[in-house]
């Protein structure tokens, strides 16, 4: 695996490679999750070039930038592993060459909901580093994790508005054997804290569960705001999966609801999702 640190050599070898790449942007601390991404990736590409880069702009809160886990060894050793081709370090010196960058990609409608709701800028800091990286790369296809359902879909717009040829693909968020979902994160979570947090993805399918069965938005709302009692919640919502609105009971059900939430656990935030399609709709 050969491993590079400036945007000059990513440049170059994206020269060597064009449109054969499959790009996996991360930001380090890697678990399976994340490897399952390279799987797709080596199964769709000729090459696989994975990044970590944790990025400052997109942290709304110093604090939790400073405690984001860092294990660069680990990281290599499991993409030597996984058969990456190329990995990406660089500095952020090589990432914002002029200090904080003031460009900002804005779409306030799918910003201001759920995860952008409380974190300023946050999904704009997203947005302007995956733009970086596709500028330089220009991969074929770019693989995002559904975990990070809203960031899916911001990135998807952004590629089209500003005719990125990168196809992005979304992959399914892959679960512990308990149902948390996997989480750079959760090493942050002390041994109760851990055995909380399954409670999060029991309260989703929960939800999931109430829909299917009634069809009512308002039953599969209440479902989830019982079950979720136990944590400090900063948002828990169901909402049309297409344009993030939230839905209220009795207007027209959209093609798939995504049931999301984030709450607080040892002080550490955890997001989770699920989708369902409505019996009434078929796709």
């Amino acid at each position: 695996m050969e491993v590079i640190t400036t945007r000059h050599a990513l440049r170059e070898y994206a020269a060597r490679h064009s449109q054969k790449i499959g790009f996996v942007p991360t930001m380090g601390y890697l678990h399976e999750g994340h490897l399952s991404l390279v799987e797709r990736a080596k199964a769709q590409n000729e090459k696989v070039v994975v990044s970590i880069f944790v990025n400052p702009t997109q942290f709304n809160d110093p604090k939790d930038f400073e405690k984001y886990p860092v294990d660069e060894a680990h990281d290599k050793e499991l993409l030597e592993r996984a058969g990456v081709d190329l990995l990406f370090m660089p500095s952020r010196g090589n990432i914002f060459s002029e200090g904080n960058p003031t460009i900002r990609i804005q779409y306030p409608h799918l910003m201001d909901k759920l995860c952008g709701e409380k974190r300023a800028g946050h999904f704009e800091g997203v947005l302007l580093i995956v733009h970086n990286l596709f500028m330089w790369l220009n991969p074929a296809r770019a693989y995002f994790g559904l975990k990070d359902y809203q960031q899916y879909l911001l990135v998807q717009k952004m590629a089209r508005d500003l005719e990125f040829t990168t196809e992005i693909v979304g992959c399914p968020l892959l679960r512990e054997k308990d149902g948390l979902a996997m989480s750079s994160r959760n090493v942050r979570l002390s041994s109760a804290g851990r055995q909380q947090a399954v409670g999060i993805s029991q309260a989703l399918f929960s939800s999931r569960s109430v829909f299917q069965e009634t069809q009512s938005v308002r039953a599969a709302a209440d479902a989830l705001r019982q079950e979720l009692a136990q944590f400090e919640v900063e948002y828990a919502t169901l909402s049309n999966a297409e344009t993030l609105e939230t839905l209220e009971e009795g207007t027209p059900l959209p093609k798939k609801i995504l049931i999301a939430v984030a709450v607080f656990v040892d002080g550490v935030r955890l997001i989770d999702n699920v989708l369902v399609v409505p019996h009434a709709i078929s796709i």
